[in-house]
C-alpha cells in the first residue's frame, strides 16, 4: 500500500468544495491512525478552496472506493484515483493553445463555397468559387530529451473558380470552369503558450478549365504549365482575442524553373466573445511575391461562426480579395472579388 499522500493539485477535475470535503472527511475514521494520511486531509481541505473538479468523473470513482468493505483495498483505491487524475494533469499554469485557423487566408484547407462578382481579364461577371480541403493530424511526436512535442499534419486543398453569368445559355447548366488548383503537403507545427511556430512543405499546380479555353483560345498557345513546391516557415503570435502573424516561404522547384523564389505573407485577425450559439471574427491576410513585382494581394474576411449545426463550427463570411490572381496561371493578372462565402473546417 503506497504511503504517499494524494495531492489534489494535479487533478484534472471538476467537484464542488462541499461534496469532496465531506466525502473525504468521512474517512476520516479509518485514515485517524495512519498519522500520513492526516497530511492527505489538510491538503485536500487547502486544495479545495483552489481547484475545481470534474464532478460526474470523479464522483463515480469515489462511490467505487466506498463501497470496498476491505479498509487496505478501500486506501489503495483511493491512491489510484491519484495516479489516474496525475496522468491526465493539465498545466493550468501554462496552456498551449493549437495552431489557429487562417480566418482570410484563401490556401486555408477547408470546406468552402462563395457566390459573387469578379472583375478578371478586364471583365465583370457572376462567380462562384468552390473548394474541399481539409488538415489531419497524423502524429504527435514527443521529444523526450527536452520533454516537448510536435504535431505532424497532413493537408490538402482542391480550389475551382466558375463564372457562372450565362449559366441559363450553357449546355452543361453549371457555369465555364475558369481553373482547378491543388495543393497537398505536410507540416509540423509547434505549439507554445504564447503562439506557434510551423514548418510547412506544399506541393501545387495549377489546371485551366476546358470552356474557358474554348471561350478564349489565345490562352491555348500562351498556356503556362505552372506548379511548384514550397518550404514555408510561419509564426502565429495569440494577443488574448486578437492574433497577429507572419511568414516567408521559398520555392525548391518550379515549372518553369525560372522563377522567383521567395513569397512572404502576414496579416492578423479578431475573434471576438463567444455568445450562446456564435461568435464574431474578422481576418486580413497580405501576400507578396517577388515573381510580380513585390505587388500586393489582399484578402479580407468577416463574419459569424455558427455552433450547433454541425460538430465543427460554419462560418458565415462576407470577403474580398484583391491583386494579382492566386488562381492559376494568371499570377500576372489583375482580379478582384466580392462575395458571400460559407466555410467549413474539418
Amino acid at each position: 500500500m503506497r504511503n504517499t499522500p494524494i495531492n489534489i493539485k494535479n487533478a484534472s477535475y471538476n467537484l464542488t468544495l462541499n461534496s469532496v470535503c465531506s466525502v473525504f472527511f468521512s474517512r476520516f475514521v479509518c485514515l485517524k491512525k495512519l498519522s500520513n494520511k492526516l497530511l492527505f486531509c489538510i491538503v485536500l481541505l487547502v486544495s479545495c478552496k483552489a481547484f475545481s473538479l470534474d464532478e460526474n468523473g470523479f464522483e463515480k470513482k469515489l462511490q467505487n472506493c466506498r463501497v470496498l468493505q476491505n479498509k487496505t483495498n478501500r486506501l489503495n483505491c483511493y491512491d489510484e484515483i491519484e495516479l489516474s487524475s496525475s496522468v491526465e494533469n493539465t498545466n493550468y499554469d501554462d496552456p498551449v493553445f493549437d495552431m489557429p485557423i487562417l480566418v482570410a487566408d484563401l490556401e486555408e484547407p477547408r470546406i468552402f463555397v462563395s457566390l459573387g462578382q469578379m472583375n478578371f481579364l478586364s471583365d465583370d461577371f457572376d462567380a462562384i468559387l468552390l473548394g474541399v480541403g481539409a488538415r489531419v493530424k497524423l502524429k504527435t511526436i514527443e521529444v523526450p530529451r527536452i520533454n516537448q512535442s510536435v504535431d505532424f499534419n497532413m493537408i490538402g486543398l482542391i480550389k475551382s473558380q466558375f463564372d457562372v453569368s450565362e449559366i441559363d445559355t450553357r449546355n452543361n447548366r453549371g457555369g465555364a470552369l475558369i481553373n482547378t488548383d491543388f495543393m497537398i503537403g505536410g507540416e509540423i507545427i509547434k505549439n507554445f503558450a504564447e503562439g506557434n511556430l510551423r514548418v510547412k512543405y506544399v506541393h501545387q499546380s495549377f489546371h485551366l478549365g476546358d470552356e474557358f479555353l474554348i471561350d478564349n483560345p489565345e490562352f491555348i498557345q500562351n498556356r503556362l504549365n505552372l506548379s511548384y513546391e514550397t518550404i514555408e516557415l510561419f509564426g502565429f503570435k495569440h494577443f488574448n482575442n486578437w492574433g497577429a502573424y507572419l511568414g516567408a516561404s521559398f520555392i525548391v522547384r518550379s515549372e518553369p524553373g525560372n522563377l522567383d523564389k521567395i513569397k512572404v505573407q502576414t496579416g492578423f485577425q479578431y475573434t471576438g466573445i463567444r455568445r450562446e450559439w456564435f461568435t464574431p471574427i474578422f481576418g486580413l491576410d497580405l501576400k507578396s511575391w517577388d515573381e510580380t513585382d513585390w505587388s500586393l494581394n489582399t484578402s479580407i474576411k468577416a463574419g459569424v461562426e455558427f455552433y450547433g449545426f454541425l460538430d465543427q463550427p460554419l462560418q458565415l463570411m462576407i470577403e474580398y480579395s484583391d491583386g494579382n490572381s492566386p488562381y492559376g496561371q494568371f499570377i500576372y493578372d489583375d482580379l478582384s472579388f466580392l462575395g458571400l462565402s460559407i466555410n467549413h473546417y474539418w
